[in-house]
């Protein structure tokens, strides 16, 4: 009974470590992706594949500032998720 319990949380052990590191990399992918689109908006003045981004950005932050402690929790939230 204990090695088909230790069976089954090896792998889900590397299930979850499967999915933890592609959420990684895709999370990493996008704020490159979205870093790339603030400067390619800041050095050529448009919207960068039809979007403001810079505009969207700002909006977040607003809204996140006029949210107040549940906006804060939230901005806090967020931040753990990124810098891990």
């Amino acid at each position: 009974m204990r090695s088909i319990n230790q069976t089954f949380y090896n792998i889900m052990d590397k299930v979850f470590k499967y999915f933890n590191d592609f959420f990684k990399g895709l999370t990493g992918l996008l704020m490159t992706l979205l870093g790339l689109a603030v400067a390619i908006q800041i050095l050529f003045g448009g919207a960068v594949f039809g979007m403001d981004v810079i505009g969207h950005v700002s909006d977040l932050i607003t809204a996140l500032g006029d949210g107040g402690f549940v906006g804060l929790l939230t901005l806090l939230i967020l931040y753990s998720f990124l810098t891990n």
